[in-house]
């Protein structure tokens, strides 16, 4: 059964009938889910869903909300807000009008993964008998036999019967076989890792994590075969191997599904030495807790909080292992069945009171040496403030700031408010360090009410200027953290009144009038800098940022004079090649994209590198960028391949280029040549990208070399003859090398559909 046939004669009929949207979407969505880009997930799924009942097509209403769960469910692990929409979808996908669909069998798993993520082993039975029911109506020429089979294996994994885990696998392999679809097997290589990891059998374990990775496209697949080697490795004592190949926190933070196998690695290179069982291993496993408490992944919650209070308890810190006991407390009666957890729970408990009598460390000598200890030692100062308050009864506030910067540390950020609010309630005058730090810790977890709250009792009880300065530079914080640079301007505008000496804060500002429209405004405060400090620095770059979106060449000239540039003309606009570089475009829906160009002055770059024609394009485009680059400087003997990479500001003048794309069989040197020859004749770029291991395989049989480039066409460009120069490079070549986007864009669509019927023939994906 192949399901994607009838999406893809879907998608083909919605061009047809010109809902070229929904095409758009039905081809979309699956990718950004399969990606783990959850953003662009939830900015499509609506209106997918919305143009599907609009289309009034209930097959595809299923197929979207399939796809939504499949990101919210499999990937970001967020059963207990989608558990009712999992059940709601099962329903309908077996209605009468939905019952015939391929897609409806995906519902079963999309339920069944749901309460596997809310509590695996306490459905355990349940899952295991609705996938075999729904087994028993495919064959394992449908895509979903792979899934539905994960889903039983994963039942058996919840209630430890490894050896039936991995007979299972097998038994399913072998059917992939039997029905043809044996290269179907490399989608269970995730699941034999697991249950090969879960047997001993380490050496095979890293292997199938290994082919894992290597046989998938998916970014997601590709990052949990990346967290199950380095499981594997841990376990081997191979650690440096294991670090290298773990991904980082911020790769795994949007991702919940990868939690738990991600905090079990880095458990296991804590048990081996590789990493430290400290404050940060705590903070760490904390968040990941607490994340998947908040999404009803119950039973994941409470296995690191197990891993958690067993870490603390190895390092000798009771109060942390207490505090994982209290969270476990309220988490284990969510469980549908507690299997043992209860009782791991009363172990945990008895062994943390047993550690609480021992005598804590010796207290520093003064409660500013507590508080400067709070960050590196969080949990020691946590242990020593009983005997440090009767050591030092009048400095409580002191100590009140070293017992909320320790609970910050290790990730307790409401703990933390509640002691800097005690302070807060006990002095009518408060110091802007007690004001800063507590409109930290709100703005950190986006408290913005509180903040406000916070900011407006000090603006209105005090006229410290110093106060006053610390409650403005939070207001200004807390609307840039919440996207709204024009309300940020007048804080910072406040802050310059009160001290007009702030370098900072006047770069801040003159930055967000150059980007709210303010940018005469922008470059006369940035002209006051120049005069105010005379020595050049950051305000002459920024200075001929906005004066180059002025186009105020005069400027950016006596700025780069001051920085020590050497520009070949006196007067009018800077336009040189510079060296290469990167730059990072933010696109409208927040995603970034790098992109090669030449740089043209000191804040200018014109785009040289041609993207796919499905991705962002910015070929040819003239941009101002942010001269503060976004990476490190090289090491020591890297410099001559190292790249600066700066952010775009705006773009002076755009590219509008149109890229297409070209394939098929290599036309060899000689065509390639004089493709390039002809094409440039016409104002048009050609771009090579064919890969030494593209192969394609004639009707015949015989393999040939593959062929694949990309054509940029600027706007004034004539496509007309651009395309009869192709076909003219095209004659007389043995084989054939397609162009049919850039047929369809001359209106050629019987030439178009010619092309797509040669790759079809070739298994050519255009």
């Amino acid at each position: 059964m192949d399901i994607w046939k009838w999406v893809n004669e879907a998608e083909a009929e919605a061009r047809r009938l010109g809902n070229t949207r929904l095409a758009e979407l039905i081809d979309r969505l699956p990718t950004v889910v399969t990606e783990d880009a959850h953003t662009q997930a939830d900015a499509l799924f609506p209106e997918a869903l919305a143009l599907a009942r609009q289309a009034k097509s209930p097959w595809l209403e299923v197929f979207f909300r399939h796809w939504n769960l499949q990101s919210r469910i499999f990937h970001r692990s967020e059963p207990g807000e989608w558990l009712s929409e999992s059940i709601s979808l099962l329903e309908f996908a077996h209605r009468e009008e939905t019952r015939e669909c391929p897609q409806s069998v995906c519902a079963t798993q999309d339920v069944a993964g749901c309460y596997g993520r809310a509590d695996g082993p306490g459905w355990a039975s349940e899952r295991k008998a609705v996938v075999l029911e729904t087994l028993s109506r495919i064959d394992a020429t449908w895509p979903c036999f792979t899934c539905l089979s994960t889903e039983y294996f994963l039942g058996l994994m919840d209630e430890e019967r490894f050896e039936e885990a991995l007979a299972w696998l097998e038994k399913q392999e072998a059917a992939l076989v039997a029905a043809g679809q044996g290269h179907k097997r490399k989608y269970l290589l995730g699941e034999r890792t697991d249950v090969l990891l879960a047997l001993g059998r380490l050496p095979e374990a890293l292997a199938a994590a290994e082919a894992c990775e290597e046989s998938t496209l998916s970014d997601h697949t590709r990052m949990e075969a990346r967290i199950l080697q380095a499981r594997v490795l841990a376990r081997m004592g191979r650690t440096s191997e294991a670090l290298e190949v773990l991904p980082a926190l911020s790769a795994v933070r949007a991702t919940p599904g990868h939690y738990g196998n991600w905090a079990d690695a880095l458990v296991q290179l804590m048990k081996a030495g590789a990493i430290g069982n400290d404050a940060n291993l705590e903070r760490t496993l904390l968040e990941l807790a607490g994340r998947l408490a908040s999404t009803g992944t119950i039973r994941g919650a409470v296995r690191i909080e197990e891993q958690r209070a067993e870490a603390a308890l190895k390092r000798g810190q009771p109060q942390s292992a207490l505090h994982a006991c209290a969270r476990l407390e309220a988490l284990v009666p969510r469980l549908r069945k507690p299997l043992g957890a209860d009782e791991t729970l009363r172990r945990l408990r008895a062994r943390a009171e047993a550690l609480t009598s021992e005598r804590p460390p010796e207290p520093p000598e003064s409660a500013a040496a507590l508080l400067e200890q709070a960050e590196k030692g969080p949990e020691d100062v946590l242990r020593l403030l009983d005997a440090a308050r009767t050591r030092w009864p009048g400095e409580r506030a002191t100590l009140v700031r070293a017992q909320a910067k320790a609970l910050e540390q290790l990730g307790r950020g409401e703990e933390a408010e509640v002691a800097l609010r005690s302070l807060l309630d006990a002095d009518a005058h408060p110091t802007p360090d007690i004001v800063r730090e507590l409109g930290m810790n709100l703005l950190e977890r986006r408290r913005f009410t509180e903040l406000h709250a916070l900011i407006d009792s000090v603006l209105n009880a005090s006229g410290d200027t110093p106060l006053r300065v610390e409650a403005y530079r939070l207001r200004a914080r807390a609307a840039l953290e919440s996207g709204e640079k024009a309300a940020a301007k007048a804080p910072l505008r406040a802050m310059l009144e009160l001290d007009p000496e702030l370098r900072g804060t006047t770069l801040t500002l003159a930055a967000l009038e150059r980007d709210t429209g303010e940018r005469e405004r922008a470059l006369a405060r940035l002209d006051d800098a120049v005069a105010r400090w005379t020595e050049p620095g950051p305000h002459d770059w920024d200075r001929m940022l906005v004066a180059t979106l002025l186009g105020r060449w005069d400027v950016v000239r006596a700025s780069a004079a001051r920085l020590g540039f050497k520009l070949k003309e006196d007067s009018g606009p800077v336009e040189e090649e510079w060296e290469a570089c990167r730059l990072r475009y933010t696109e409208p829906d927040g995603t970034f994209t790098e992109v090669w160009a030449r740089r043209t002055g000191p804040v200018t770059a014109r785009v040289v590198s041609i993207a796919m024609p499905d991705s962002a394009q910015h070929v040819g485009d003239t941009v101002v960028f942010d001269a503060t680059p976004l990476n490190e400087g090289p090491a020591e003997g890297e410099e001559e391949e190292h790249s600066w990479l700066y952010p775009v500001v705006e773009v002076l003048r755009p590219g509008r280029y149109s890229v297409f794309a070209l394939d098929g069989v290599g036309p060899g040197d000689e065509a390639i040549e004089r493709m390039y020859e002809t094409l440039a004749a016409c104002g048009a770029r050609l771009s090579v990208r064919t890969s030494d291991t593209y192969r394609l395989m004639t009707p015949g049989g015989e393999e040939v070399p593959g062929f694949f480039a990309l054509l940029a066409v600027p706007p004034e460009a004539d496509l007309g003859e651009i395309e009869a120069g192709l076909r003219g490079c095209a004659e007389g070549l043995p084989h054939p090398v397609l162009w049919p986007t850039l047929l369809e864009k001359l209106g050629r669509e019987q030439e178009a559909e010619a092309q797509r019927a040669v790759a079809e023939e070739w298994e050519i994906s255009l």
